[in-house]
């Protein structure tokens, strides 16, 4: 073999090796760039909403509880459990929750809350970061496929086909909300609803939420109230100032 035919063989195998890789490569699906492209830059800054907390096992309804929320997006959200002078909270500054009982401060844990980001964050990063943060969470946004759900065409990313071991997220083909998302792990399932999706200044926000954990109803949420773009200062979401102000007396 000449140098010349080594060459070209050379060029060829090199040109095939990397049509392979880039072939096997994951690239955002366009769909899903749609749905982000629609709401990026626009999701408010904060929202407020007191929200009914229904807490279930076997599949039964065992209390309630009324729960005061606010965030500011894309990495604060403060929740009070119940009367927000017993002291009870939890706040999230990014992946880390600070939780308080009677006014008592525990250590800060490391806790990403997923639905922080999916219900608001995400909207703040460009859709390639997005892309890599839920990847790193198991979600791959490159693959999906067309369906119903409740009587409404829905575009669901994280499977190209109905499989239910996967993690997915499910978004209103129309309007571009999110319906249902599936969090798989090794050992756990997440699954959430969203439903009763109202418009708000152009945007669509989800007043309904049932919880399954390992396919139980655990939880459902119903929001009242729901404002957004409400002032909001930064040392609400404060640990160390916690107590001294809270969106309700504002």
């Amino acid at each position: 073999m000449s140098k010349l035919q080594r060459t070209r063989l050379f060029c060829v195998i090199t040109a095939l090796i990397f049509g392979a890789l880039n072939a096997g490569a994951q690239t955002l699906s366009k769909d899903f760039r749609e749905i982000h492209q629609k709401f990026y830059g626009k999701w408010p800054k904060t929202i407020t909403f007191t929200q009914q907390t229904g807490f279930y096992k076997a599949d039964t309804l065992s209390r309630t509880q009324t729960w005061y929320e606010a965030g500011i997006f894309p990495r604060l959200f403060r929740i009070d459990f119940g009367d927000p002078k017993a002291g009870n909270a939890v706040i999230y500054r990014g992946d880390t929750a600070y939780n308080f009982r009677q006014a008592k401060a525990s250590q800060p844990v490391v806790n990403p809350n997923i639905l922080i980001y999916l219900l608001g964050g995400m909207y703040y990063d460009k859709a390639d970061e997005v892309f890599k943060k839920l990847g790193a969470d198991g979600f791959d946004l490159s693959k999906s496929y067309k369906t119903t759900w409740n009587g409404r065409a829905a575009v669901v990313f994280g499977t190209a086909s109905a499989d239910s071991s996967k993690s997915q997220l499910w978004f209103d083909a129309k309007d571009h909300y999110l319906v249902r998302m599936i969090q798989q792990k090794e050992k756990s399932r997440l699954e959430c609803h969203f439903a009763k999706h109202q418009l708000i200044n152009k945007i669509w926000h989800e007043t309904e939420i049932k919880i399954f954990a390992n396919n139980q109803l655990i939880q459902t949420e119903a929001y009242h109230d729901f404002k957004t773009n409400v002032p909001l200062p930064e040392a609400f979401f404060e640990p160390a100032k916690y107590g001294n102000w809270h969106w309700l007396k504002n």
